[in-house]
């Protein structure tokens, strides 16, 4: 994801951070939708990690091209080969928007610094 010119390191780190949090919940919601699903393996998100040792380098290019990995579950299967567990699935819905909302808020704060300094 490329970010305009005015962008800086704490930007860059919340929009990675977004599209991270945005795999995850594409990964919860079909893990959730499979969990009958004979033989079907849940999906982990991962991004946390690359995330924060390109904020550590200090490299924006690096930090806005972080990408999330997308793994399976090394869970225990039930019987059917499936491996979702519904009530993980549930809190890790749950906790993922409000990071969701945790960084949109950060962003809209940024933002909003940034329209009180360039009007006055």
């Amino acid at each position: 994801m490329t970010i305009n010119a005015i962008s800086d390191s704490v930007t860059s780190a919340l929009h990675a951070a977004i599209g991270g949090l945005n795999a995850r919940q594409q990964a919860i919601a079909s893990n959730i939708a499979n969990v009958e699903t004979p033989g079907f393996q849940a999906r982990v998100v991962n991004f946390e990690d690359s995330l924060r040792a390109a904020i550590a380098d200090g490299d924006l290019g690096r930090i806005g091209s972080v990408q999330p990995t997308t793994t399976e579950s090394l869970a225990p299967t039930r019987l059917n080969g499936n491996n979702v567990n519904i009530d993980f699935e549930i809190l890790a819905e749950r906790e993922n928007v409000l990071r969701q909302k945790l960084v949109v808020q950060a962003l809209n704060s940024k933002y909003s610094m940034m329209r009180t300094a360039i009007g006055g």
